[in-house]
């Protein structure tokens, strides 16, 4: 099977980071982490950004990547997606998913 990479740049409400920072690594990256296919979760807080030729990005104040293995990392990710919100994977309403990036990809190149 192969393996994935899926990455996500999310914020929080305003005035509700630490709330959500807490949600996003007490809870959620573990539910994430039980899910089928998804084999680890790092959490990362931002410490740079830049996006070209973008007047408005969202600034993202979290990145998280998920290790996957399966043969389709759309399929693992519909499945988490399916599962958010339910009581196996409760959701904060910290979270805004306005500017929300998700992205999965596979290795092609590698340098130490």
């Amino acid at each position: 099977m192969a393996r994935f990479h899926y990455t996500i740049l999310s914020r929080a409400v305003p005035g509700r980071e630490e709330e959500f920072i807490a949600w996003y690594r007490d809870r959620h990256l573990a539910d994430v982490c039980r899910m089928p296919g998804v084999i680890s979760g790092k959490l990362f807080r931002m410490d740079f950004q830049r996006v070209y030729e973008l007047d408005e990005a969202p600034q993202w104040t979290l990145m998280t990547i998920y290790e996957l293995e399966g043969d389709d990392p759309g399929s693992i990710i519909d499945s988490i997606r399916a599962a958010s919100g339910s009581e196996s994977m409760p959701a904060s309403d910290a979270l805004t998913k306005a500017g929300m990036i998700q992205a999965a990809g596979h290795l092609i190149a590698s340098a130490a």
